[in-house]
């Protein structure tokens, strides 16, 4: 006599081991979105200065990682709060960096997203200086914001790559930093963008900026102490050519040169690394 076996497919399986199985099926790794170019990035088409280094991945599509959820309603129902959760939503070149790229998701939608990036050039940091949480939405929650820079090849004023656009944005990002909640980690990859020599030296003046702004807000600013809403740990990338910071709860209000005292090692840290950054 044959036994005729029952057909075992995917929607057969307990729901815990197909979302185990589907999460294989998104893009969830670290870095997604971008990628290590295969042979070194030209900076510049007009120069022979190359690139190594994170640079957007061109080929990534958050589409193409959801398309999963139009397989069928129950995996929708079932998987798309995970499938939110794991995709990085690039948002390319915006001219206004605003909440209307979110206008059509769904609550649950909205509430999943946990990976953004934004690809701009420097001088848009300055739109984000209204933030007190990302795109100022009350029901989003990241683990990552992620700014990569306008590619170099792109990045230009008449013809010649603008490096001032860092310089004038290092307050732009330092004024968001003492706002922003709601935000795990935020990171600016350089993308090929400017010279990695000056995209280092931006990072020694946010930080330098970071901790000089804090000093003055608690202690000589009017009517201080005005407390940062979030302290952030701070990590340069060499492999990446990427800065992050990590979020922290504020750090507490106490005496001045006890501040000075619990500063004095992230001063010594950051002298110590501009020094090697130079030798």
């Amino acid at each position: 006599m044959t036994i005729v076996r029952p057909h075992t497919g995917l929607l057969s399986l307990p729901v815990e081991l197909r979302l185990h199985i589907l999460e294989y099926v998104i893009d969830g790794a670290p870095n997604a979105a971008l990628k290590y170019p295969t042979v070194s990035a030209t900076v510049t088409p007009e120069s022979n200065r190359t690139f190594q280094g994170l640079i957007l991945d061109l080929g990534y599509s958050a589409a193409a990682n959801l398309n999963i959820l139009l397989v069928c309603r129950q995996l929708r129902n079932e998987f798309t709060r995970a499938a939110f959760q794991r995709t990085v939503f690039v948002i390319r070149d915006p001219y206004y960096v605003n909440a209307r790229y979110f206008q059509n998701l769904q609550r649950i939608q909205l509430g999943s997203l946990r990976r953004v990036m934004l690809v701009f050039q420097a001088y848009r940091l300055s739109q984000l200086t209204t933030w007190r949480r990302p795109f100022n939405l009350e029901g989003l929650h990241l683990d990552n914001l992620t700014i990569a820079l306008q590619s170099a090849t792109q990045h230009t004023v008449g013809g010649v790559l603008s490096e001032d656009y860092l310089a004038n944005s290092t307050r732009d990002v330092v004024g968001l930093l003492r706002r922003l909640e709601h935000v795990n980690s935020f990171k600016i990859v350089q993308n090929a963008a400017f010279t990695t020599q000056r995209f280092q030296a931006w990072w020694y003046q946010i930080v330098g900026r970071i901790l000089k702004e804090d000093h003055y807000q608690r202690y000589d600013a009017p009517d201080a102490p005005h407390i940062e809403a979030t302290w952030w740990d701070w990590h340069f990338d060499h492999a990446e050519k990427s800065f992050e910071f990590t979020a922290r709860p504020a750090k507490p209000v106490v005496a001045e040169p006890d501040y000075v005292e619990m500063v004095a090692p992230l001063v010594a840290k950051l002298m110590n690394a501009i020094e090697a950054g130079s030798s």
